[in-house]
């Protein structure tokens, strides 16, 4: 069974022709499913950008476009890595570190 903890959004837009950009923040509930989390970025996308479709979605971000605007979501924060993908970042940066310290 899936759980959903509740979740901060960003989701920012730039006009593809005047530049002009916006961001708007949601709270949301982000399911552990990664289908259910794409459909949870479509469905928190839809009221802003209603004619944005679903280009790419991974790591806690997704992207969207229509003929007008390109438009980024994604999850704040960094505790949407995965506790082996910290420990794999932790362990490259003490390996970094060691080859630096001499």
């Amino acid at each position: 069974m899936s759980s959903a903890i509740e979740r901060t959004l960003i989701v920012e837009s730039r006009d593809l022709d005047t530049d002009a950009r916006s961001v708007a923040t949601l709270e949301i509930e982000m399911p552990d499913d990664h289908a259910a989390q794409r459909a949870q970025f479509e469905r928190a996308v839809a009221p802003l950008h209603p004619a944005a479709r679903l280009r790419s979605f991974g790591n806690g971000a997704a992207s969207f476009l229509d003929s007008q605007s390109l438009v980024v979501a994604y999850l704040c924060g960094s505790s949407e890595a995965s506790p082996d993908d910290r420990r794999a970042r932790e362990t490259e940066e003490i390996e970094q570190q060691a080859l630096f310290a001499a």
